[in-house]
Parts: C-alpha cells; sequence; structure tokens
C-alpha cells in the first residue's frame, strides 16, 4: 500500500517537506507549518494535515498549550495501517513510551482494554518484531514493552554494570583492580622504567601464603613524588586508558569511571588531589584481589552508590 498516492498532490508537498526540512522526528509548530508550505489560510492549512493524519503520515502532539504536528516515515505508516485498531492502539502507547519502556498494567490501564485483548496485541506486534520485552533492574518482576528499533535507557538496564538484570560484581571488581593498578602505577615515580624497588628478602610481610603452598614473599618500598609533583593522572586520563587498552568491549562513560573512583575512595585506596582534578594511590595500599575485590566490602556502596 503506497500512502502518498492517496494524498493529493499539496498533501504530499506538505508531507515532503516536513521529511526533508528538518531532522527527523522534529515536532513542527503551526506558525511553522505556515511558513513551510506556504499556506497562510490556516482552514486550507488544517485540511492537508489532517489530510495526512488519515493516512498515519502526520501525528498531532500536545507541548503545553500548543498543538503540534510530527511527519511519519511512510514505512512505519504503513505498518501502523496494516495493524487491527486494538494493537495500533497498544503500540501508540509503546512508542510514547521511548527508551523507559511501559508495563502492560499501563498499557491496560490506558486503552482502557480487557487483559486478554492487551495480551493478544502483544503477542501480535512481538512476533512481528515492532516491540520487544525488556528486564528493568528497578522493577524485574514487571512486564515492560518498548518499541524493538530501540534500546532501554541506563535507568531501565543499570547501564554496564548489570548483565541480565543482575549486578556483574566479577566484571567490577576486575575493573576496580585495573583501574586502581593504572592509579597506582602513576601514582609512584620511576628509576630506570622500575616503579617499585623490591626490599630485602628476609623482610617479613603481613601477607598470608596459601595452605598447599609457600611463596618466597617480597615487599616494595615505594618512593613517592615530591609535594608540588601535579602530573597525576585525571579522570580524562584514566578514562582514555580504560578505552584504548582493550581490557573491556564494554562502552564506558567517564562517569562510569568516576563511579569506580569513588568506590576506590570510599575503599581508602586513592584519594583525589588538586581539588579533585587528579587522582593518586594511597601510601601502603595493594592491588591484592582479597581486599579490592571482594564482593562483601562494597555490598552497602553497590546497593544504594554511583552503580544505581
Amino acid at each position: 500500500m503506497h500512502l502518498l498516492e492517496n494524498l493529493s498532490q499539496p498533501a504530499q508537498t506538505m508531507y515532503n517537506k516536513m521529511m526533508n526540512s528538518m531532522p527527523e522526528g522534529h515536532i513542527y509548530t503551526q506558525t511553522e507549518l505556515t511558513e513551510l508550505v506556504g499556506i497562510s489560510d490556516p482552514l486550507r492549512l488544517m485540511g492537508l494535515i489532517q489530510e495526512n493524519m488519515n493516512m498515519g503520515l502526520v501525528k498531532m502532539l500536545q507541548q503545553g498549550d500548543e498543538l503540534c504536528y510530527q511527519a511519519i516515515k511512510k514505512e512505519d505508516a504503513e505498518k501502523i495501517q496494516a495493524m487491527t485498531k486494538d494493537e495500533a492502539m497498544v503500540y501508540s502507547y509503546i512508542e510514547s513510551s521511548g527508551t523507559e519502556g511501559i508495563w502492560t498494567k499501563t498499557i491496560k490501564a490506558k486503552t482502557n482494554l480487557h487483559q486478554s485483548v492487551v495480551q493478544r496485541c502483544l503477542k501480535s506486534l512481538e512476533s512481528k518484531r515492532y516491540i520487544k520485552n525488556i528486564k528493568s533492574v528497578k522493577y524485574p518482576t514487571r512486564k515492560i514493552y518498548m518499541l524493538a528499533s530501540l534500546q532501554p535507557s541506563i535507568d531501565v538496564t543499570g547501564g554496564p554494570w548489570f548483565t541480565d538484570s543482575e549486578l556483574d560484581t566479577e566484571f567490577i571488581s576486575s575493573l576496580l583492580s585495573i583501574v586502581f593498578r593504572y592509579v597506582m602505577s602513576e601514582s609512584i615515580p620511576t628509576e630506570d622504567d622500575k616503579a617499585l624497588v623490591p626490599a630485602p628478602k628476609n623482610k617479613k610481610t603481613n601477607r598470608k601464603s596459601t595452605k598447599n603452598e609457600k611463596k618466597e614473599e617480597i615487599v616494595y618500598d615505594q618512593l613517592s613524588y615530591p609535594a608540588n609533583y601535579s602530573a597525576y593522572p585525571s579522570i580524562t586520563q584514566i578514562h582514555e586508558f580504560v578505552h584504548t587498552s582493550g581490557i573491556t568491549t564494554v562502552e564506558l562513560a567517564q562517569s562510569d569511571i568516576k563511579a569506580l573512583l569513588d568506590v576506590l575512595i570510599y575503599d581508602r585506596k586513592i584519594e583525589t588531589i588538586d581539588h579533585g582534578m587528579t587522582y593518586r594511590a594511597i601510601l601502603g595500599a595493594t592491588a591484592d584481589d582479597e581486599t579490592s575485590a571482594e564482593v562483601s566490602e562494597y555490598d552497602s556502596i553497590w546497593s544504594y552508590g554511583p552503580f544505581l
């Protein structure tokens, strides 16, 4: 079905100008449309708008007290035209929910359709791959739908810290250790490219040997930069290190790196200096997995802090 063929020439011209004059999804005011198509007669203008709306090529929106209009892609309009009335209604509410998605109970309340009708519509739309069911970290027991072409927001997925709606503690712990080691490597001056200097082998250490083996233990004397040193890594540098190192395929934003740094500060492994602009390791802090990657140590901050 070619919807444009069912329009008058002026209505086709209006639609084409709405699609091509501004970025996709632009919402036009009536004043903008008047200038766009060069029609000052409001009745004639509304007639062309209505003609497009009848074909599903334009939809009406309300922004504040003003009615506005948005052009719909032909393929999307044809898709909706092929739906039943109930399916189109359910689809419209799912579409309007954007990247947050919408709960099935909310769909039922808004459409005033019987539960069985809502379920039938959802099943049909999902089978055609128009919509998809998503999991929410905030509401794991709710059945939520959104358009199949969209990606759920971070509020829904929990961002990079969640896998299948579960907090990925192993991934977080690995990144905490990697970020800490990088900050530590940038916090200690080098001597011939060596950041740490071994102490005598017979020096006692606090590290415990395993039950099955006893490893020869060495400890390190940490050197430190002078008080006026100002080249400690910034969050931008740390983010760049994680991004270019290839240690993870997950896309992490600077805000995600900030969340990791906040946990390391909370655990007294690093500290901020230069008014919070740069970071350095705290003297004596260790990257030992037993102290930096124990899930139990971070339970409270994971539950209430930067990872939610």
